[in-house]
Parts: C-alpha cells; sequence; structure tokens
C-alpha cells in the first residue's frame, strides 16, 4: 500500500534502517542520485520517476550509491519493495512503466557522463539548473553555490564565478540560498545540447510527464 512521506533537505533516502526496503515516487521531492565514493551528482529523479527502483530488481542496495534529497526537500509517496515486487508481476502496465523510467534514466547518465568529459563547467551548469527548475512548480531554486559545486563536483568558487557570468547575462538573479530564473531560453541557450540530450530522452520515454515543459504549462496539466 503506497503511503505519503515527508523528507527533509540533505535526507538520504533509501539508507540506514530503511535501506533496501522501500520504493518512494517523488511528488514534489526532487533528488540527487550519487555514488557514494564520488558523492558528485549523476542524475536527477523528480516527479517523472521513482528513487529505489533497483531493489525492485533484486539488487537491495550495498552502500555504493545514494540519493539525496535537495532544494526544499517535500513530499514522496512510498511502498515497500516486496508490495512493489508484487505489484509489477501483476501489471504489465507498471511493469513497462518502470521499464521507460530505467530507459530515460540510463540516457540521462550517458549525457552527464559526455557533458562531463566536454568539461564546458557553464554549459553543465545551466544544464543541471534547467534540470532542477523542470522538476519543481517555481522559478526559484533554494540551493547554494556549494551544493552546486557538490553536485557536479567542482570547486565552489568555480560555481560562484559561473553564476556571476550568468547574472551578468541577465538570465539569473541569485541571492544568499537561492537562485532566480530569469530567462529560461537564454538559461537552455547557454546549456546547448548537455540539456538536449537530457530532456528529449525523458520526454520521449515517459508521455505526459510535465518535465522540460514551461511552468505555465505545468501549472496548466496540475490543474486540468
Amino acid at each position: 500500500m503506497l503511503f505519503s512521506v515527508r523528507c527533509e533537505t540533505g535526507e538520504k533516502l533509501g539508507s540506514g534502517a530503511r535501506a533496501g526496503l522501500l520504493i518512494y515516487f517523488p511528488v514534489t521531492l526532487v533528488a540527487c542520485l550519487q555514488f557514494t565514493r564520488q558523492r558528485c551528482g549523476v542524475g536527477l529523479v523528480g516527479r517523472e520517476g521513482i528513487v529505489g527502483w533497483a531493489a525492485v530488481l533484486g539488487d537491495r542496495g550495498d552502500g555504493d550509491s545514494e540519493a539525496t534529497v535537495l532544494l526544499d526537500g517535500g513530499w514522496a509517496l512510498a511502498i515497500s519493495v516486496d508490495e512493489m515486487q508484487r505489484a509489477c508481476h501483476s501489471s504489465a502496465t507498471l511493469s513497462l512503466g518502470l521499464a521507460r523510467f530505467l530507459q530515460s534514466y540510463t540516457i540521462q547518465l550517458e549525457g552527464m557522463i559526455r557533458a562531463r568529459d566536454r568539461g564546458n563547467l557553464k554549459e553543465r551548469l545551466c544544464a543541471w539548473l534547467l534540470m532542477l527548475h523542470d522538476r519543481v512548480d517555481s522559478d526559484f531554486l533554494h540551493v547554494t553555490h556549494s551544493d552546486l559545486a557538490a553536485q557536479l563536483g567542482v570547486r565552489r568558487a568555480s560555481v560562484t564565478d559561473t553564476l556571476h557570468i550568468l547574472e551578468g547575462e541577465s538570465c539569473l538573479k541569485c541571492s544568499r540560498g537561492m537562485i532566480y530564473v530569469v530567462d529560461r531560453a537564454h538559461l537552455k541557450r547557454s546549456a546547448g545540447v548537455s540539456y538536449e540530450q537530457l530532456r528529449l530522452p525523458t520526454r520521449q520515454s515517459l508521455p505526459g510527464i510535465c518535465v522540460g515543459k514551461p511552468l505555465t504549462e505545468v501549472r496548466a496539466v496540475a490543474h486540468a
């Protein structure tokens, strides 16, 4: 049975006493997936996906990866791994939905690796901010320079310098612990292929999910 859980900023989903026991369906929260030894983020999951999917496939976790709740925290629906496995066995539709998410997530990982190999921090930062923006119903992102540096695996000073450049281009406004997205279109142009490679597969694999849509369109879908 699904039940609601409130998750706080910095909370590690699927760790501690609940490791390998619960599957999370984010409703308002956004989680950063990372390898524990590297710490930097390898992907983002919001309302388009699930956290803990590996346990459904029989991997109850070995501590090599974790999901950290970002921004202001938020709500998720949770279900036990055993119940989720039974549901997948009895529903081809649910199993197909899981497979589609895994496909889009795998492509997201590949895109993140390619962007990191290119080494262009401005493109990577813009793509990451857009991915965060896709998964919230606000133009305000509650995130610090230190958070972004950790998620991207770079120096904080490098993030600060790059954000100053973007502010100078009038696509962002930054304050303490907050980034306001002023011009999303400009941010997309600055991200280049780094963002498009991450956005398109998700919209193709998971039609109807509000990822990569303008905020006004997301709100229209939510109130339809």
